[in-house]
């Protein structure tokens, strides 16, 4: 018998939350992801992973992808964001980090590295 793995309700709650104050940048990543858009690939948007919940995470190829703000440019949010990546690689997970300036400055170039993310994992 093939089960599902039980859910959290706080972290499902949480990523809810967080699909709703989503900022512009990744908002604009996601209008590229939805609906299979890039490589025929699903995409779920802001995605619990015990304990953190992701941006954006391709479950099939384990394959996540963070839009970074303003935050992640200071030395605690450098170190925060290496612990959390180590994490998610011991889980298995490929990350893949765009500052969120280059959302708005070069699309076709994030669109690109999403892409060749995409890629690499299948």
């Amino acid at each position: 018998m093939n089960r599902r793995p039980r859910r959290d309700p706080e972290a499902t709650s949480f990523a809810r939350e967080q699909r709703v104050r989503a900022n512009e940048f990744a908002q604009d990543v996601w209008q590229m992801l939805r609906n299979r858009r890039c490589r025929n690939q699903k995409l779920r948007r802001e995605h619990p992973i015990a304990p953190y919940t992701v941006d954006f995470c391709c479950v099939n190829l384990k394959l996540i992808v963070e839009v970074d703000g303003k935050q992640h440019q200071t030395d605690e949010g450098r170190q925060y964001d290496h612990r959390r990546d180590q994490f998610l690689a011991d889980q298995g997970y490929r990350v893949v980090r765009i500052p969120g300036y280059e959302v708005v400055r070069n699309p076709t170039a994030v669109r690109h590295q999403i892409e060749q993310a995409i890629d690499a994992r299948l």
